[in-house]
């Protein structure tokens, strides 16, 4: 695997909100709506001072959006899934078919996204191809090999990545499982059970290493 950063213009809707002020948005992960050219992103958005029902409101009003599924998670806070028309670097990682996980995307202070992928050496030249070809620029920040902790599989470390930055091992949590199922869009059961293996797995490397 190599872990692949760059940064890109946000989409339209990621951009139309960034730019209203004290808003970020990551993307934990995306996938495409069959037969209908549209993706689903799974989000976590947050203000310092636009309330939660703003948020939910201006997405409904922005350009390319077609659906909406978000729950509020707090005063300033949603999560859930935004659906839109638009392509660049989310219709890419879609359509080029490679072996391919993101670690959660975020925009940053100047509304540019800031992607960090975990793709496959031969994903990689067909995954920066779908970007030239759909005419889409990026800054490459980092491309660097990497190894895949141990026993660990790759959609294990996904739903543990998403579980660490969405605050799952908080204290207090600041997501519940529920909701973590409900932003990777599987099952809550699912999750539990992913997130039990991977700590397990987890646990015994470091205990395996830390012992003399």
């Amino acid at each position: 695997m190599i872990r692949l950063e760059f940064s890109t213009s946000s989409e339209s809707w990621v951009e139309k909100l960034c730019e209203l002020g004290g808003v970020t948005i990551k993307v934990i992960s995306v996938k495409g709506e069959d037969q209908l050219n549209k993706i689903i992103h799974f989000v976590d958005i947050h203000s310092e001072i636009m309330p939660a029902e703003d948020i939910i409101n201006n997405l409904k009003e922005s350009k390319g959006v077609t659906d909406i599924d978000l729950a509020r998670v707090g005063a300033n806070r949603v999560i859930g899934s935004v659906t839109s028309l638009d392509g660049g670097v989310c219709r890419a990682l879609v359509d080029s078919n490679t072996n391919t996980f993101i670690a959660p995307a975020s925009t940053d202070r100047d509304c540019q996204m800031i992607y960090k992928l975990f793709i496959s050496g031969n994903g990689l030249p067909l995954f920066l191809q779908r970007l030239h070809k759909d005419g889409v620029v990026i800054k490459i920040g980092e491309v660097s090999p990497l190894s895949s902790p141990k026993g660990l599989t790759p959609r294990q470390q996904k739903v543990l990545r998403s579980a660490l930055e969405l605050g799952y091992y908080d204290f207090p949590k600041r997501i519940s499982t529920q909701q973590l199922a409900s932003t990777l869009g599987i099952k809550s059961g699912t999750v539990a059970e992913i997130l039990r293996r991977a700590e397990k797995n987890v646990i015994s490397n470091y205990f395996e290493v830390a012992t003399p």
